[in-house]
Protein backbone atom coordinates (compact mmCIF):
# COMPACT_ATOMS: atom_id res chain seq x y z
CA UNK A 1 0.00 0.00 0.00
CA UNK A 2 1.25 3.48 -0.90
CA UNK A 3 2.38 5.74 1.94
CA UNK A 4 0.29 8.92 1.78
CA UNK A 5 2.03 10.71 4.65
CA UNK A 6 2.83 14.27 3.71
CA UNK A 7 4.11 17.22 5.73
CA UNK A 8 2.32 20.55 6.01
CA UNK A 9 4.78 22.37 3.72
CA UNK A 10 4.67 19.55 1.19
CA UNK A 11 0.87 19.73 1.21
CA UNK A 12 1.02 23.49 0.61
CA UNK A 13 3.29 22.85 -2.36
CA UNK A 14 0.91 20.16 -3.62
CA UNK A 15 -1.97 22.67 -3.42
CA UNK A 16 -0.08 24.92 -5.85
CA UNK A 17 0.80 22.00 -8.11
CA UNK A 18 -2.85 20.87 -8.22
CA UNK A 19 -3.84 24.42 -9.07
CA UNK A 20 -1.25 25.16 -11.77
CA UNK A 21 -0.07 21.81 -13.21
CA UNK A 22 1.51 21.29 -15.58
CA UNK A 23 3.98 23.98 -14.49
CA UNK A 24 7.70 24.48 -14.87
CA UNK A 25 9.77 24.09 -11.72
CA UNK A 26 11.03 27.66 -12.15
CA UNK A 27 7.50 29.08 -12.32
CA UNK A 28 6.50 26.98 -9.33
CA UNK A 29 9.49 28.26 -7.39
CA UNK A 30 8.55 31.86 -8.21
CA UNK A 31 4.96 31.31 -7.06
CA UNK A 32 6.18 29.67 -3.83
CA UNK A 33 8.42 32.64 -3.12
CA UNK A 34 5.52 35.07 -3.63
CA UNK A 35 2.93 33.03 -1.72
CA UNK A 36 4.99 31.41 1.04
CA UNK A 37 8.33 33.25 1.01
CA UNK A 38 10.21 30.02 0.25
CA UNK A 39 13.67 30.02 -1.34
CA UNK A 40 14.29 28.17 -4.59
CA UNK A 41 16.43 25.53 -2.83
CA UNK A 42 13.59 24.80 -0.39
CA UNK A 43 11.10 24.35 -3.22
CA UNK A 44 13.46 22.11 -5.21
CA UNK A 45 14.12 19.97 -2.13
CA UNK A 46 10.38 19.50 -1.62
CA UNK A 47 9.88 18.74 -5.32
CA UNK A 48 12.51 15.99 -5.01
CA UNK A 49 10.83 14.54 -1.90
CA UNK A 50 7.39 14.58 -3.54
CA UNK A 51 8.84 12.87 -6.63
CA UNK A 52 10.48 10.22 -4.42
CA UNK A 53 7.12 9.61 -2.69
CA UNK A 54 5.40 9.24 -6.05
CA UNK A 55 3.07 12.22 -5.61
CA UNK A 56 4.41 14.22 -8.56
CA UNK A 57 6.50 13.79 -11.69
CA UNK A 58 9.27 16.14 -12.80
CA UNK A 59 9.93 15.55 -16.48
CA UNK A 60 12.34 18.03 -18.10
CA UNK A 61 11.58 20.58 -15.35
CA UNK A 62 7.81 20.28 -15.99
CA UNK A 63 5.88 19.36 -12.83
CA UNK A 64 2.69 17.30 -12.97
CA UNK A 65 0.79 15.57 -10.19
CA UNK A 66 0.37 11.81 -10.04
CA UNK A 67 -1.91 11.73 -6.99
CA UNK A 68 -5.16 13.68 -6.80
CA UNK A 69 -5.99 15.94 -3.85
CA UNK A 70 -8.99 13.76 -2.92
CA UNK A 71 -6.79 10.67 -2.73
CA UNK A 72 -4.44 12.25 -0.20
CA UNK A 73 -7.34 13.75 1.77
CA UNK A 74 -9.06 10.36 1.92
CA UNK A 75 -6.02 8.58 3.30
CA UNK A 76 -5.12 11.36 5.72
CA UNK A 77 -8.64 11.55 7.12
CA UNK A 78 -8.76 7.76 7.54
CA UNK A 79 -5.40 7.86 9.32
CA UNK A 80 -6.63 10.63 11.63
CA UNK A 81 -9.76 8.69 12.59
CA UNK A 82 -7.78 5.46 13.11
CA UNK A 83 -5.01 7.10 15.13
CA UNK A 84 -7.00 9.50 17.31
CA UNK A 85 -10.48 7.95 17.53
CA UNK A 86 -9.79 4.19 17.38
CA UNK A 87 -11.45 4.09 13.96
CA UNK A 88 -14.75 5.49 15.23
CA UNK A 89 -16.20 8.03 12.81
CA UNK A 90 -19.01 8.97 15.25
CA UNK A 91 -16.35 9.78 17.90
CA UNK A 92 -14.56 11.99 15.39
CA UNK A 93 -17.76 13.82 14.41
CA UNK A 94 -18.66 14.29 18.07
CA UNK A 95 -15.19 15.71 18.82
CA UNK A 96 -15.40 17.96 15.74
CA UNK A 97 -18.80 19.35 16.67
CA UNK A 98 -17.73 19.65 20.31
CA UNK A 99 -19.86 21.83 22.51
CA UNK A 100 -21.54 23.69 19.66
CA UNK A 101 -18.57 25.75 18.49
CA UNK A 102 -18.78 24.08 15.07
CA UNK A 103 -22.54 24.00 14.56
CA UNK A 104 -23.88 22.87 11.20
CA UNK A 105 -26.25 24.76 8.95
CA UNK A 106 -29.40 22.92 7.84
CA UNK A 107 -27.87 22.57 4.34
CA UNK A 108 -24.65 21.07 5.74
CA UNK A 109 -26.61 18.65 7.91
CA UNK A 110 -28.76 17.62 4.94
CA UNK A 111 -25.64 17.01 2.81
CA UNK A 112 -24.09 14.90 5.58
CA UNK A 113 -27.26 12.85 5.94
CA UNK A 114 -27.33 12.31 2.17
CA UNK A 115 -23.68 11.16 2.20
CA UNK A 116 -24.28 8.83 5.13
CA UNK A 117 -27.28 7.25 3.39
CA UNK A 118 -25.27 6.84 0.19
CA UNK A 119 -22.42 5.09 2.01
CA UNK A 120 -24.50 2.95 4.38
CA UNK A 121 -24.11 -0.78 3.77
Amino acid sequence: MKDYSIGDSEYKLMELIWQYAPISSGELSDICEQVHGWKKTTVYTMIKRLCDKGFIANNKAKITYLVRREEIQHHQSNDLVQKNFQGSLPSFVNAFLGNGDNSLSKDEAAKLIEMIEKHTK
